[in-house]
């Protein structure tokens, strides 16, 4: 299996690519390959690609932008691969991870005892001009997994017998997950970088949230009060973010963007007449805006900047929610004279504050697991709307008992990586991932008998439950884990142990908590014959049922209504518009696709003329040289002049000359792009409709067959 790591380049770009493309250590650029771009001049089509992203989206261009990302993907030696093998690993790595919008150059080196992939990555897409953007070990977890499925097709360290999976991972059985240092460091520090603009306010304000930084050498490592052991800047990101030079580049663009917002919004607040107007206004003026659900707070985005959201409380007191509505109320902005609060507790405040990552232990069958590798398994599951997709899980999350059980230890907060067999990614949720294998897994739910005093209410849609004594203001059950008897007076639920519930707590905080299934159910009591008949209960679930006649007696009216309408009186009948309905769905899939490939056409097109414009003069002053003068001068502008020629001759072979306006260029892959937009909005109405019409078929054959529709 392989090892990777990734890492921001924000300057000498032009050296990393000479260093991984190195002839003495790539067997003489054999194994160096590039992706909408020649390895010789990726150093320009990469700015090229920035140029053309700035023009497009009109940004103006920061000083400390990330020009590239540098991934490394090292083979161990016990592996049997072999240096073409692994660069072709390597492409499919760089493929996969970028979905195919962004070049990259990938050079294997063969010249140390285990072979390696150097992988330069820009950090700006041709496809779409948006940048690249990395989350702190999502990121580093993503392409490791993607990574390590590879090599698991590759056939490198696969175990073939699935008997030996219970001796695969003994080292972590019983291991406790938790939430470690290096996460609330993380966090602690991203809430002083969303606000700080200078070195010396970072510092003040990571030591006001208990932070104490310090530069040793050529890292920076973070004490965590309490915490007893210093974490080093590399171990926090997958990037730069956290040493010395990311943060000085980081507190450079906030200064930036703060001073423009700020000048930008109080410009607005002094000609609007309202919250409406100023909201226009913003927009306007290529002001973004968001509220955190969770806290309530507003955060502002420069898109002329392409920079960061930025936090309201950031900018001032004057810009926040209060001060806006204050400024617009008075006609002048005021700096709110309130008591200066601590900053942990704004801290504390603002932050959403998750409870301890709580692992779930889910059993696998074979059924889930494709196969298994050193470094973890491949599974097969479903995203949220049930297309299959597979799963890597890497061994730290594994345990196996002596028996031989498999167990997956997920967590409910976590966001897992898809890949689908068209190699498009996707993510599933932890909560949702339990749920489908314990479903899919066939595993029995608690059956909790409810008390009349902990229903709050009760629907059609389901049953919420209060627990007041236990934080609980409010807690739905869905109608399909619902059981009711009216007759006994009886509501049952049904609940699985390692899911996780959502609820308002009645604290009154404006944020919901979870609670798994097993603490739920010992909180509930687990009743299942309760000896006394509760009439009232009788009642309230008779007026659902009636209720639920009268909703499906609507439903029905409708389905047939529809049927009469569309001609369709049998399932025979639905079966043909589902079956046309799925052709729909793959000629506009296919449409889509062939769409995609043609805007990447026009973008490498639309590049090769930048490319030109910006270095005609060049070629021209060499050509026009004598020849004793030509050999020096291209010396000492190789790259340009490749980058040229390489760039006139792919726009001579799609027949396009030179003096095509470059805007109009830029215009028709915007076009292109919408028309790409419309065509997956039609795909998704048209799998709506199949849903409904798989809905309706069902109801259909209860009919036929003479049940009774619930």
């Amino acid at each position: 299996m392989a090892i990777t790591k990734i890492h921001a380049i924000k300057s000498t770009l032009g050296k990393a690519l000479a260093y991984i493309e190195n002839p003495d250590k790539t067997d003489g650029q054999m194994l160096v390959s590039g992706y909408n771009c020649e390895p010789q001049t990726a150093s320009i089509d990469f700015e090229m690609t920035a140029v053309l992203a700035h023009k497009t989206r009109n940004l103006k261009r920061k000083r400390f932008t990330n020009l590239a990302y540098h991934l490394i993907q090292s083979f161990s030696p016990e592996d049997a691969v072999t240096p073409e093998q692994a660069h072709e690993l390597g492409k499919k790595l760089a493929f996969e991870y970028t979905g195919g919008k962004y070049e990259y150059v990938v050079a294997t080196h063969i010249d140390k005892g285990h072979i390696h992939n150097h992988i330069m990555l820009n950090a700006v897409s041709f496809y779409d001009y948006k940048k690249l953007r990395t989350v702190p070990y999502r990121t580093a977890r993503q392409i490791r997994d993607i990574s390590d499925r590879l090599c698991m097709e590759a056939h490198l360290s696969v175990i073939d017998n699935p008997q030996t999976i219970g001796q695969l991972y003994p080292e972590n059985a019983g291991k406790k997950k938790s939430v470690s240092n290096r996460t609330e460091i993380r966090k602690r520090l991203n809430f002083c970088l969303e606000r700080a603009t200078e070195y010396s306010q970072f510092l003040s304000m990571a030591k006001g949230l208990e932070i104490t930084p310090t530069i040793r050498g050529k890292h920076m490592s973070y004490l965590l009060e309490g915490a007893g052991r210093a974490v080093r800047d590399n171990s926090l990101s997958d990037t730069d973010t956290f040493t010395y030079a990311g943060i000085c580049a980081r507190l450079s663009d906030n200064a930036q963007e703060q001073k423009y917002l700020r000048k930008t919004i109080t410009g607005i607040l002094s000609t609007a007449t309202g919250m409406a107007d100023f909201a226009d206004k913003l927009k306007t003026a290529g002001i973004e805006t968001k509220v955190k659900k969770a806290t309530g707070q507003v955060l502002y985005r420069a898109t002329v900047l392409d920079g960061a959201w930025v936090p309201e409380d950031a900018l001032g007191s004057e810009f926040t929610s209060k001060g806006i509505e204050y400024a617009l109320k008075n006609g002048k902005m005021q700096i709110a004279e309130d008591a200066e609060i601590m900053l942990l507790d704004r801290y504390q405040e603002l932050t959403i504050q998750y409870p301890e990552v709580c692992t779930a232990a889910v059993k696998l069958s074979s059924r889930q697991i494709l196969s298994a590798g050193k470094n973890g398994l491949v599974l097969q599951v479903h995203d949220d709307n049930g297309s299959p997709a597979k799963l890597m899980v890497n061994k730290s999350e594994v345990t196996t008992s002596p028996d031989g059980e498999i167990t997956f230890n997920v967590g409910n907060d976590f966001s897992y990586d898809l890949v689908y067999e068209d190699g498009t990614h996707g993510t599933i949720r932890g909560t949702k991932l339990i749920q489908q294998i314990d479903e899919e897994n066939n595993v029995l739910p608690l059956a909790v008998v409810l008390t009349e005093d902990q229903i709050k209410t009760m629907s059609l849609r389901g049953v919420t439950i209060a627990l007041p004594s236990k934080g609980i203001e409010r807690l739905f059950i869905p109608e399909k884990y619902v059981v009711c008897n009216a007759a006994n007076g009886q509501c049952a639920v049904s609940l699985y142990q390692n899911h996780q519930y959502s609820y308002i707590p009645t604290s009154g905080e404006n944020k919901r908590n979870s609670i798994q299934g097993d603490q739920l159910a010992a909180i509930l009591g687990v009743a299942i014959n309760p000896s006394t008949k509760n009439t009232t209960l009788s009642r309230r679930i008779a007026a659902v049922e009636r209720r639920m006649g009268i909703e499906n007696a609507k439903n029905l009216g409708k389905v047939l209504l529809g049927m009469t309408s569309e001609n369709m009186y049998t399932a025979a009948d639905y079966d043909k518009a589902i079956l046309s309905l799925g052709k729909k769905q793959i000629d506009l899939t296919n449409k889509i696709s062939a769409m995609q490939e043609k805007r990447k056409e026009v973008a490498a097109v639309t590049k090769s003329l930048q490319i030109c414009k910006t270095y005609k003069s060049v070629w021209m002053q060499y050509v026009e040289l004598p020849m004793s003068q030509k050999s020096a001068f291209y010396s000492g502008h190789r790259t340009e002049l490749q980058a040229y020629s390489s760039a006139a001759k792919n726009l001579k072979k799609e027949g396009i000359d030179q003096s095509v306006d470059l805007d109009k260029a830029i215009g028709f892959t915007e076009q292109l792009e919408r028309k790409i937009e419309e065509t997956k909005e039609q795909l998704r109405e048209t799998n709506s409709e199949e849903k409904k019409a798989q809905q309706e078929r069902k109801k259909v054959l209860d009919i036929q067959e003479n049940h009774t529709i619930t």
